[in-house]
Protein backbone atom coordinates (compact mmCIF):
# COMPACT_ATOMS: atom_id res chain seq x y z
CA UNK A 1 0.00 0.00 0.00
CA UNK A 2 1.32 3.37 -0.88
CA UNK A 3 1.86 6.23 1.55
CA UNK A 4 -1.09 8.13 0.11
CA UNK A 5 -3.45 5.19 0.54
CA UNK A 6 -2.26 4.72 4.15
CA UNK A 7 -3.04 8.39 5.07
CA UNK A 8 -6.53 8.16 3.63
CA UNK A 9 -7.28 5.03 5.67
CA UNK A 10 -6.15 6.70 8.91
CA UNK A 11 -8.36 9.79 8.31
CA UNK A 12 -11.43 7.66 7.64
CA UNK A 13 -10.76 5.69 10.81
CA UNK A 14 -10.69 8.85 12.94
CA UNK A 15 -14.03 9.98 11.62
CA UNK A 16 -15.60 6.62 12.43
CA UNK A 17 -14.26 6.70 15.98
CA UNK A 18 -15.54 10.25 16.48
CA UNK A 19 -19.11 9.36 15.56
CA UNK A 20 -19.11 6.17 17.57
CA UNK A 21 -18.09 7.67 21.00
CA UNK A 22 -20.19 6.29 23.88
CA UNK A 23 -22.97 8.43 25.41
CA UNK A 24 -20.99 8.77 28.68
CA UNK A 25 -18.39 10.89 26.92
CA UNK A 26 -21.02 13.37 25.83
CA UNK A 27 -22.35 13.53 29.41
CA UNK A 28 -19.02 14.92 30.58
CA UNK A 29 -19.45 18.06 28.45
CA UNK A 30 -20.46 21.26 30.37
CA UNK A 31 -24.21 21.90 30.49
CA UNK A 32 -25.77 25.17 29.41
CA UNK A 33 -27.61 27.45 31.88
CA UNK A 34 -30.92 26.27 30.45
CA UNK A 35 -29.96 22.60 30.87
CA UNK A 36 -28.81 23.23 34.44
CA UNK A 37 -32.11 24.88 35.39
CA UNK A 38 -30.57 28.33 36.05
CA UNK A 39 -32.69 31.17 34.70
CA UNK A 40 -32.54 34.93 34.63
CA UNK A 41 -35.62 36.85 35.75
CA UNK A 42 -36.48 37.60 32.11
CA UNK A 43 -36.48 33.86 31.31
CA UNK A 44 -38.98 32.95 34.02
CA UNK A 45 -42.34 32.69 32.36
CA UNK A 46 -44.38 33.64 35.41
CA UNK A 47 -46.41 36.70 36.45
CA UNK A 48 -45.04 39.49 38.73
CA UNK A 49 -46.81 38.11 41.79
CA UNK A 50 -45.02 34.78 41.44
CA UNK A 51 -41.68 36.56 41.15
CA UNK A 52 -42.46 38.58 44.32
CA UNK A 53 -43.17 35.32 46.15
CA UNK A 54 -39.75 33.98 45.17
CA UNK A 55 -37.92 37.14 46.38
CA UNK A 56 -39.71 38.35 49.58
CA UNK A 57 -36.58 38.83 51.73
CA UNK A 58 -33.41 38.91 49.68
CA UNK A 59 -31.08 39.79 52.56
CA UNK A 60 -32.72 37.23 54.87
CA UNK A 61 -33.07 39.64 57.79
CA UNK A 62 -36.70 38.81 58.56
CA UNK A 63 -38.14 41.98 56.99
CA UNK A 64 -39.92 41.65 53.67
CA UNK A 65 -38.34 43.56 50.82
CA UNK A 66 -41.41 45.76 50.41
CA UNK A 67 -40.81 47.16 53.93
CA UNK A 68 -37.01 46.87 54.08
CA UNK A 69 -35.26 50.29 54.16
CA UNK A 70 -31.85 48.61 54.34
CA UNK A 71 -32.07 45.71 51.85
CA UNK A 72 -28.41 44.72 52.03
CA UNK A 73 -27.91 43.74 55.67
CA UNK A 74 -26.24 40.42 56.33
CA UNK A 75 -28.16 37.56 58.01
CA UNK A 76 -26.14 37.72 61.23
CA UNK A 77 -26.97 41.40 61.84
CA UNK A 78 -29.89 42.26 64.13
CA UNK A 79 -32.30 44.75 62.55
CA UNK A 80 -35.29 46.86 63.54
CA UNK A 81 -38.79 46.84 62.03
CA UNK A 82 -37.50 48.69 58.95
CA UNK A 83 -34.78 46.14 58.27
CA UNK A 84 -31.98 48.43 59.40
CA UNK A 85 -29.40 47.96 62.11
CA UNK A 86 -30.44 49.72 65.35
CA UNK A 87 -29.01 53.13 66.29
CA UNK A 88 -30.24 53.61 69.86
CA UNK A 89 -28.80 57.09 70.46
CA UNK A 90 -29.75 58.32 66.96
CA UNK A 91 -26.29 59.68 66.18
CA UNK A 92 -26.06 58.08 62.74
CA UNK A 93 -23.74 55.26 63.82
CA UNK A 94 -25.16 51.73 64.19
CA UNK A 95 -24.98 50.20 67.67
CA UNK A 96 -22.70 47.46 66.34
CA UNK A 97 -20.05 50.09 65.53
CA UNK A 98 -20.91 52.71 68.15
CA UNK A 99 -18.22 53.01 70.82
CA UNK A 100 -20.18 55.75 72.62
CA UNK A 101 -23.74 54.38 72.59
CA UNK A 102 -25.33 57.06 74.78
CA UNK A 103 -24.28 60.24 72.96
CA UNK A 104 -26.90 63.05 73.27
CA UNK A 105 -28.70 63.83 70.01
CA UNK A 106 -27.38 67.40 69.86
CA UNK A 107 -23.75 66.25 69.80
CA UNK A 108 -21.87 65.82 66.52
CA UNK A 109 -20.02 62.49 66.46
CA UNK A 110 -17.28 60.85 64.44
CA UNK A 111 -17.42 57.50 62.61
CA UNK A 112 -17.10 55.67 65.93
CA UNK A 113 -20.20 57.38 67.32
CA UNK A 114 -18.18 59.47 69.77
CA UNK A 115 -17.97 63.21 70.19
CA UNK A 116 -14.91 64.79 68.71
CA UNK A 117 -12.03 66.72 70.20
CA UNK A 118 -10.96 68.90 67.31
CA UNK A 119 -7.96 70.52 68.97
CA UNK A 120 -6.89 67.22 70.60
CA UNK A 121 -6.53 68.69 74.07
CA UNK A 122 -8.46 65.95 75.87
CA UNK A 123 -11.63 68.02 76.31
CA UNK A 124 -14.67 67.16 74.21
CA UNK A 125 -15.80 69.91 71.85
CA UNK A 126 -19.15 70.51 73.60
CA UNK A 127 -17.31 71.33 76.86
CA UNK A 128 -14.34 73.10 75.31
CA UNK A 129 -14.55 76.84 76.07
CA UNK A 130 -11.26 77.47 74.30
CA UNK A 131 -11.41 75.62 70.96
CA UNK A 132 -8.36 75.67 68.75
CA UNK A 133 -5.83 75.32 71.58
CA UNK A 134 -2.35 74.68 70.10
CA UNK A 135 -1.31 71.03 70.19
CA UNK A 136 0.51 70.12 73.39
CA UNK A 137 -0.91 72.98 75.46
CA UNK A 138 -1.78 72.07 79.06
CA UNK A 139 -5.45 72.80 79.61
CA UNK A 140 -7.99 72.67 82.42
CA UNK A 141 -11.26 70.75 82.43
CA UNK A 142 -12.79 73.41 80.18
CA UNK A 143 -10.08 73.12 77.53
CA UNK A 144 -8.44 76.46 78.35
CA UNK A 145 -4.74 77.02 78.86
CA UNK A 146 -3.93 76.55 82.51
CA UNK A 147 -1.62 79.53 82.76
CA UNK A 148 -4.37 81.94 81.66
CA UNK A 149 -7.17 80.82 83.96
CA UNK A 150 -5.92 81.36 87.50
CA UNK A 151 -9.19 80.61 89.27
CA UNK A 152 -9.86 77.55 87.09
CA UNK A 153 -13.43 78.51 86.22
CA UNK A 154 -13.08 77.96 82.48
CA UNK A 155 -12.80 81.66 81.59
CA UNK A 156 -9.41 83.04 80.63
CA UNK A 157 -7.94 85.83 82.70
CA UNK A 158 -8.22 88.43 79.94
CA UNK A 159 -12.02 87.84 79.80
CA UNK A 160 -12.62 87.09 83.47
CA UNK A 161 -14.43 89.95 85.22
CA UNK A 162 -14.53 87.95 88.47
CA UNK A 163 -11.01 86.48 88.64
CA UNK A 164 -11.30 85.02 92.14
CA UNK A 165 -14.22 82.64 91.74
CA UNK A 166 -14.13 79.74 94.23
CA UNK A 167 -13.08 76.35 92.78
CA UNK A 168 -15.80 74.50 90.83
CA UNK A 169 -18.00 77.60 90.71
CA UNK A 170 -20.74 77.85 88.11
CA UNK A 171 -19.92 80.97 86.13
CA UNK A 172 -21.15 82.77 83.04
CA UNK A 173 -19.11 83.71 79.97
CA UNK A 174 -17.48 86.53 81.95
CA UNK A 175 -16.32 84.26 84.77
CA UNK A 176 -18.88 85.57 87.28
CA UNK A 177 -21.57 83.89 89.30
CA UNK A 178 -24.77 84.41 87.28
CA UNK A 179 -27.23 86.73 89.04
CA UNK A 180 -30.70 87.97 88.19
CA UNK A 181 -30.27 91.38 89.82
CA UNK A 182 -27.14 93.50 90.05
CA UNK A 183 -26.64 96.92 91.65
CA UNK A 184 -23.87 99.29 90.65
CA UNK A 185 -22.96 102.46 92.52
CA UNK A 186 -20.77 104.05 89.89
CA UNK A 187 -20.09 107.74 90.45
CA UNK A 188 -21.59 110.36 88.18
CA UNK A 189 -20.54 113.98 88.31
CA UNK A 190 -23.07 116.15 90.16
CA UNK A 191 -26.14 116.62 87.99
CA UNK A 192 -24.59 114.60 85.13
CA UNK A 193 -25.66 111.35 83.45
CA UNK A 194 -22.48 110.80 81.41
CA UNK A 195 -20.57 107.57 82.15
CA UNK A 196 -17.20 108.67 83.50
CA UNK A 197 -14.10 107.03 82.02
CA UNK A 198 -12.80 106.07 85.47
CA UNK A 199 -16.08 104.28 86.24
CA UNK A 200 -16.28 102.08 83.14
CA UNK A 201 -14.20 99.24 84.60
CA UNK A 202 -16.47 99.13 87.65
CA UNK A 203 -19.57 99.16 85.45
CA UNK A 204 -18.12 96.39 83.25
CA UNK A 205 -17.51 94.18 86.25
CA UNK A 206 -20.96 94.78 87.68
CA UNK A 207 -22.79 94.16 84.39
CA UNK A 208 -20.79 90.96 83.90
CA UNK A 209 -22.47 89.41 86.91
CA UNK A 210 -25.82 89.16 85.10
CA UNK A 211 -26.83 85.72 83.97
CA UNK A 212 -27.70 85.03 80.34
CA UNK A 213 -31.01 86.43 79.13
CA UNK A 214 -33.47 84.13 77.33
CA UNK A 215 -35.71 85.18 74.47
CA UNK A 216 -38.64 85.37 76.89
CA UNK A 217 -36.88 87.81 79.21
CA UNK A 218 -35.68 91.41 79.29
CA UNK A 219 -33.20 93.43 81.32
CA UNK A 220 -34.73 96.38 83.16
CA UNK A 221 -32.24 99.15 83.99
CA UNK A 222 -33.48 101.45 86.76
CA UNK A 223 -31.91 104.74 87.78
CA UNK A 224 -32.05 106.12 91.37
CA UNK A 225 -30.79 109.35 92.97
CA UNK A 226 -30.36 110.81 96.43
CA UNK A 227 -32.68 113.58 97.66
CA UNK A 228 -30.44 116.55 96.83
CA UNK A 229 -32.30 118.88 94.47
CA UNK A 230 -35.99 118.82 93.54
CA UNK A 231 -37.96 115.64 93.17
CA UNK A 232 -38.84 116.46 89.55
CA UNK A 233 -35.23 117.19 88.67
CA UNK A 234 -34.08 113.96 90.31
CA UNK A 235 -36.72 111.96 88.43
CA UNK A 236 -35.46 113.27 85.08
CA UNK A 237 -31.86 112.70 86.13
CA UNK A 238 -32.59 109.06 87.03
CA UNK A 239 -34.22 108.41 83.65
CA UNK A 240 -31.25 109.93 81.82
CA UNK A 241 -28.73 107.94 83.85
CA UNK A 242 -30.64 104.74 83.13
CA UNK A 243 -30.70 105.62 79.42
CA UNK A 244 -26.98 106.39 79.18
CA UNK A 245 -26.25 103.13 81.01
CA UNK A 246 -28.37 101.23 78.47
CA UNK A 247 -26.45 102.82 75.61
CA UNK A 248 -23.17 101.76 77.21
CA UNK A 249 -24.55 98.28 77.94
CA UNK A 250 -25.57 97.67 74.32
CA UNK A 251 -22.36 99.09 72.85
CA UNK A 252 -19.98 97.26 75.18
CA UNK A 253 -21.71 93.91 75.65
CA UNK A 254 -23.55 93.59 72.31
CA UNK A 255 -26.93 93.04 73.91
CA UNK A 256 -30.06 93.31 71.80
CA UNK A 257 -31.38 96.85 72.50
CA UNK A 258 -34.95 95.55 72.20
CA UNK A 259 -34.34 93.34 75.23
CA UNK A 260 -33.29 96.22 77.47
CA UNK A 261 -35.88 98.50 79.04
CA UNK A 262 -35.30 101.55 81.23
CA UNK A 263 -36.98 103.15 84.19
CA UNK A 264 -36.33 106.20 86.37
CA UNK A 265 -37.28 106.28 90.03
CA UNK A 266 -35.63 109.51 91.12
CA UNK A 267 -35.26 109.82 94.90
CA UNK A 268 -38.40 107.78 95.69
CA UNK A 269 -36.75 104.49 96.71
CA UNK A 270 -33.72 105.14 98.96
CA UNK A 271 -31.85 102.19 100.44
CA UNK A 272 -29.90 104.25 102.98
CA UNK A 273 -30.13 107.57 104.80
CA UNK A 274 -29.64 110.74 102.81
CA UNK A 275 -28.15 112.45 105.86
CA UNK A 276 -24.61 111.19 105.22
CA UNK A 277 -22.31 111.20 102.22
CA UNK A 278 -22.04 107.42 102.35
CA UNK A 279 -25.80 107.01 102.46
CA UNK A 280 -26.36 109.38 99.57
CA UNK A 281 -23.78 107.49 97.47
CA UNK A 282 -25.62 104.22 98.21
CA UNK A 283 -28.85 105.80 97.00
CA UNK A 284 -27.26 107.03 93.77
CA UNK A 285 -27.39 103.68 92.05
CA UNK A 286 -28.27 101.81 88.87
CA UNK A 287 -29.93 98.39 89.07
CA UNK A 288 -30.00 95.68 86.40
CA UNK A 289 -32.83 93.18 86.78
CA UNK A 290 -33.68 90.23 84.53
CA UNK A 291 -37.44 89.84 84.29
CA UNK A 292 -39.98 87.72 82.46
CA UNK A 293 -41.61 89.80 79.72
CA UNK A 294 -45.01 89.01 81.18
CA UNK A 295 -44.37 90.58 84.58
CA UNK A 296 -42.36 93.72 83.85
CA UNK A 297 -43.52 96.98 85.50
CA UNK A 298 -46.04 98.90 83.42
CA UNK A 299 -44.07 102.16 83.48
CA UNK A 300 -40.84 100.83 81.92
CA UNK A 301 -39.92 102.08 78.46
CA UNK A 302 -37.76 100.94 75.57
CA UNK A 303 -36.57 104.53 75.05
CA UNK A 304 -36.51 107.53 77.33
CA UNK A 305 -39.90 109.32 77.37
CA UNK A 306 -39.98 112.74 75.70
CA UNK A 307 -41.00 114.46 78.93
CA UNK A 308 -37.87 113.11 80.66
CA UNK A 309 -35.43 114.31 78.03
CA UNK A 310 -33.49 117.61 78.05
CA UNK A 311 -32.51 117.32 81.68
CA UNK A 312 -31.67 120.56 83.46
CA UNK A 313 -30.35 120.17 86.99
CA UNK A 314 -31.70 123.59 88.00
CA UNK A 315 -35.29 123.09 86.85
CA UNK A 316 -37.98 123.49 89.49
CA UNK A 317 -35.31 124.53 91.95
CA UNK A 318 -36.89 125.92 95.15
Amino acid sequence: MSVTQLSQSFFIGCIVVLFTLPASAKDNQPMTHIEAGVYTLTQIQEGPSKVADRYQDLDQDGVEDALDHCPNTTPEQSVDALGCEPDTDKDGVYDRLDQCPETPRTITVNFLGCEGDEDIDGVLDSKDRCPGTPLGTRVNSYGCKLETDDDQDGVQNNKDQCPNSPPNSIVNQYGCKPEEQVITNIIFNTGSYEIRADQKAILDKDISRLRDVTTEEVVVITGHTDDRGSAQSNLKLSWNRANSTKDYFVKTFNYNPNQILILGKGESEPTATNDTAEGRQSNRRITFSIMDKRIIPKDVRLNIPNEMMHYNRYQNRP
